[in-house]
């Protein structure tokens, strides 16, 4: 079962929770749109002007609907920023970003979008577990190592009716060799695959990507998202 907070017996746990874990200069996807969480600084007219809940909430599902990039930078601090966050319900997920001995990374298809196998966080486990067991279900693979992590993405989504703030915690992964990947189907996932960055930068023309994910997919094409030194295992 997810694990969910939910808004109504523990939202000021929530906020509490989201400000410890949104540092400065965070940024959170909502669709096209980015809040960029700073220190201080004076807030955006358009949201300085949403006043209470029900005004933020409609300003969010009209976010949802835009197509073009919009960053508005947030104070933590601001009014704006906790009546965001009383909004939302929070979800916990954990995901890998999982390399193979010839550098390649390993890519998801779900639901049209070009992805990387994550999934939410069950009662019973660490975070660390759940980042094995999502990559471990969706493409079938074993025998994972854990190398580093975790990073972190921020984003707002629809979720049965309401809204949700899903941070994911991201951790590098690797395995021996270049095993093959089956889809887990019933996600959504209709392929997985070794990817190299130029077979990534094709794919990306062809198929869009969360924007949660798109700097991620970026950092691996230009080179600056790589996988780390292994540890020495030698005696």
């Amino acid at each position: 079962m997810a694990l969910i907070l939910s808004r109504l017996s523990a939202v000021f746990s929530a906020i509490s929770d989201c400000c410890t874990m949104l540092q400065k200069y965070t940024k959170v996807f909502i669709g096209s749109t980015v809040l960029l969480l700073v220190p201080t600084g004076e807030l955006h007219e358009e949201l300085r002007s949403l006043r209470t809940a029900k005004k933020v909430a409609q300003w969010v599902k009209v976010q949802y609907q835009i197509k073009e990039d919009h960053t508005y930078e947030v104070p933590l601090t601001s009014s704006f920023w906790h009546l965001f966050l009383l909004n939302h319900v929070h979800i916990i997920a954990g995901g890998g970003w999982v390399w193979n001995d010839h550098g390649q990374l390993l890519v998801i298809e779900r639901n049209g979008r070009l992805d990387l196998p994550k999934g939410k966080l069950s009662r019973n486990e660490t975070i660390e577990e759940c980042a094995l067991r999502e990559v471990e279900e969706e493409c079938a693979i074993e025998q994972l190592e854990l190398l580093s992590g975790p990073f972190h993405t921020y984003h707002s989504y629809k979720y049965k009716g309401e809204f949700a703030l899903k941070t994911c915690f991201w951790y590098h992964m690797k395995v021996d060799g270049s095993p093959a990947l089956l889809p887990q189907e019933e996600e959504g996932i209709t392929a997985a695959y070794w990817a190299y960055p130029e077979q990534v930068r094709l794919r990306l023309k062809e198929m869009p990507t969360f924007t949660s994910l798109k700097e991620v997919f970026q950092r691996f094409i230009d080179g600056s998202l790589v996988k780390p030194k292994m540890p020495n295992h030698k005696a």
